[in-house]
């Protein structure tokens, strides 16, 4: 990045995501030296239009939303090529960052607090969110789990990181993608099967995260139904909230099996969770009931204020920042210039891993052209997220399909669009269903077993 004078003064590292690294910045010319947040999709990105459309329609869709308990979007500009999008900057932590802290879960006030506002927020996206036309926009934030959700130092709650959402409403760039979006094991099983999104996807996502609130650890369910609903039901036993009833504990622990239930149509609506999440909080006592303000003040303030601080380097400090906000709406020439100025950014990385993919490939082909076609050659369907790539067998695949391997142990890897790769075992029958969901395979629909990182 080079140095110029830019309207932004780069102050601190937040985070860095698969494909975008969040800056704290400082408004130059705000004399209140006001902070915003800037999301900055990462160079190796930039021409990549999946990924470029994906950033611009997140940046659209909360630009629409005014909610207390949703990220504020304020822009969209371009840094040198890249898109930026401009954000409220929440101070404060992420709930699994608190999560690390309190390993055997938050207070079951606090947990169940952050989940009613999450909820009211995700009504509101769906139901409130209006377009021109005066019709709900519908957006369904798909990927809610707990490090997409902010507790800030002043007890906020806010829903962040809408990169995978839908909604419905024109100018939307990114095809939008039902089966491979979204991160186990916080994805509703229809999700898996290519079952139309609804908003009771993220009814779901919350049920599970809520559940991890309370007790610490993440909720393990099958995608085969019945499995699915008796290791709920053996997890649920360990929901216990200090201060609560018998009577008051079992309907927390009903709710929670409607918002993670199997069938799509037996869960509540995110309005009906907020108000039996409301009743519920009002069912501890007072000993044990803490604020969310309170429990900031003690506890997320500190946490924030002992965050390793990263500094940006020397050259993105006052980088050059063009505004693009106006293109947000359109779909006209305007858009698509700025568009075609980010897909002309050369990325080596990405087109030097296509190589070495495209380079394996042939030599798996001429190895299996010097020798004839093994006995035992079976077909396996294999199921992977669309920002994955298999390699099986001497087949790269990228996408849902069956492949020809043979029959017996075998191994596969699993390499991410971010560069992770993972090792994974199973035994190729004839029919077998593969799926590689959220770092694990599960083989017919069965218990899913962790794979190998590499």
């Amino acid at each position: 990045m080079e140095r110029s004078d830019g309207p932004f003064e780069f102050l601190e590292v937040l985070g860095e995501g698969s494909f975008g690294t969040v800056l704290v910045a400082r408004v130059k010319a705000d004399p209140l030296g006001r902070r915003v947040a800037l999301k900055i999709l990462k160079e190796a990105y930039t021409a990549n239009r999946k990924i470029l459309n994906r950033t611009r329609d997140e940046a659209r869709i909360l630009s629409k939303i005014n909610h207390p308990n949703i990220v504020r979007v304020e822009k969209l500009m371009e840094l040198n090529g890249r898109p930026v999008v401009v954000m409220e900057h929440v101070e404060g932590v992420s709930l699994d960052r608190l999560l690390a802290k309190y390993r055997k879960g938050l207070p079951g006030s606090v947990a169940i607090e952050i989940a009613r506002r999450m909820c009211t927020a995700l009504h509101a996206a769906f139901v409130d969110v209006v377009g021109a036309d005066g019709r709900s926009l519908n957006i369904i934030h798909r990927d809610i789990k707990p490090s997409n959700v902010l507790l800030s130092i002043h007890g906020e709650v806010k829903v962040v990181d809408f990169g995978i959402a839908k909604g419905d409403f024109e100018g939307r760039e990114a095809e939008t993608e039902s089966v491979v979006m979204g991160s186990r094991p916080y994805m509703a099983p229809e999700r898996l099967d290519g079952v139309a999104d609804s908003p009771l996807v993220d009814v779901y996502s919350t049920g599970m995260s809520l559940y991890e609130l309370l007790t610490g650890t993440t909720m393990t369910l099958s995608i085969n139904p019945v499995q699915h609903e008796r290791a709920m039901n053996r997890q649920l036993k360990y929901v216990d909230v200090p201060g609560m009833s018998e009577a008051a504990l079992d309907d927390l622990r009903g709710l929670l099996r409607r918002m993670c239930a199997y069938t799509r149509d037996y869960r509540p609506t995110a309005a009906q969770c907020a108000r039996d999440l409301a009743s519920l909080v009002q069912r501890i006592d007072d000993e044990h009931r803490l604020t969310l303000d309170g429990f900031a003040r003690d506890t997320v303030r500190q946490l924030y204020e002992a965050r390793e601080r990263v500094l940006p380097d020397d050259s993105a400090k006052g980088a050059d920042l063009m505004d693009v906000t106006s293109s947000l709406g359109q779909t006209d020439g305007s858009a698509r210039r700025v568009r075609r100025r980010w897909s002309r950014t050369p990325v080596l990385f990405v087109g030097g891993l296509g190589v070495v993919i495209a380079v394996l490939g042939v030599v798996a082909l001429v190895l299996s052209s010097e020798q004839e076609a093994p006995s035992g050659v079976i077909d396996v369907k294999l199921w992977m997220p669309n920002d994955t790539t298999v390699e099986v067998g001497g087949h790269f695949v990228s996408e849902p399909s069956s492949v020809p391997i043979l029959a017996g142990a075998t191994e596969m890897v699993v390499e991410h669009a971010d560069g992770r790769r993972f090792r994974c075992e199973f035994q190729a029958v004839p029919d077998v269903t593969v799926r590689y969901v959220g770092e694990a395979l599960s083989v017919d629909d069965g218990v899913e077993e962790p794979c190998e990182p590499l």
